[in-house]
């Protein structure tokens, strides 16, 4: 074999020394895995302080702190429905250290916002489905609607103001789905957040909404808003005297839901990491009982039973909206 010649020298040595820190770096990966976290770990919440999400963010912070042994941030980036502040996660480097707890509105946003910046389905992927919760029909406790009948009547005479927040939202699209069913007519006022839906209600500012039972069940209890029904298919434990809207709408139930996802190229390795720190925060007995208290029930899902619900989700209230014709306000 003739000698090699200088510039094919150097172009064997250059891939050979490209060869080898791949394979280096293959070799490393594991052990970079392996260092996660190694510094804190923001969470962020899309929606302003005192809403559902904010809430459960909350109450498994510290645990959520305890099993991934570093500091747990709550970063509220609340508007345009969730959207604002799941763009910032999309677009975050994929590495672990921002991830977003999202409510039922991020499986439907695409539906409502025809130009968001991020794809879902592309740039984001699931870490936990969280808890779940029904719903609850409320109105100002000073109001004049005392039964479920008394709202349907003013409906079907005229039209009914409601909160949520933000189009698309559980909230909204709850509302949307009740009026169909009971042939009344609403007129949406969409909020920031929860907490500040639910002030503007115990205000008189805005007449109803349907949100979540842990969102208002303090309220309700206090005599500051009056329930009048609940999304459950049958009446709840905490609040028995409260029909269910299934009792006069057959086949009615919803659920409202919290959960967790991240960049989708965060490497699986650290994925799984999330995932085994968040189901391990909400099966926590202490954790576990304030969630149930207050309203939710503990799912506890993984990165597929995130994935799954949102996909069921989407095609599930992907027709409401285009039926009734729901665009971003």
């Amino acid at each position: 074999m003739p000698p090699l010649t200088a510039p094919l020298r150097s172009t064997r040595c250059l891939l050979a020394s490209t060869a080898l820190a791949a394979g280096a770096w293959t070799a490393a990966a594991p052990a970079l895995a392996d260092t996660y976290p190694s510094k804190p770990v923001t969470v962020v919440v899309p929606f302003a302080a005192g809403g559902t999400v904010d809430r459960v963010a909350r109450q498994v912070q510290q645990a959520l702190q305890d099993k991934l042994g570093q500091t747990v941030v709550i970063d509220n980036r609340g508007g345009a429905g969730g959207t604002i502040g799941t763009a910032l996660v999309a677009k975050a480097a994929p590495d672990g250290y921002t991830v977003e707890m999202v409510f039922d509105s991020y499986a439907t946003e695409q539906h409502i916002y025809p130009k968001l910046p991020y794809d879902a389905a592309r740039d984001l992927t699931g870490v936990s489905y969280m808890v779940r919760s029904p719903m609850v029909l409320a109105v100002t406790g000073n109001g004049p609607y005392q039964t479920l009948a008394d709202y349907v009547a003013a409906g079907k005479n005229g039209s009914v103001s409601y909160a949520s927040v933000g189009a698309g939202s559980s909230n909204h699209l709850a509302a949307e789905m009740f009026h169909q069913a009971a042939g009344t007519s609403g007129i949406h006022t969409p909020y920031r957040g929860g907490g500040p839906a639910v002030s503007d209600l115990m205000g008189g500012h805005v007449e109803s909404i349907i949100a979540s039972l842990p969102l208002v069940l303090p309220h309700i209890q206090s005599g500051k808003l009056r329930a009048l029904a609940v999304t459950a298919p049958k009446r709840v434990a905490a609040l028995p005297d409260v029909p269910a809207i299934a009792e006069s709408y057959p086949g009615f139930e919803i659920y409202s839901w919290v959960g967790m996802v991240a960049p989708a190229q965060t490497p699986p390795a650290t994925l799984d990491k999330l995932a085994d720190a968040t189901i391990a925060a909400l099966r926590d007995p202490a954790v576990a009982g304030r969630i149930t208290e207050s309203g939710f029930e503990v799912v506890a899902g993984g990165r597929a039973d995130m994935d799954k619900l949102v996909r069921a989700e989407s095609e599930r209230w992907g027709q409401l909206i285009k039926s009734r014709g729901i665009v971003a306000q």
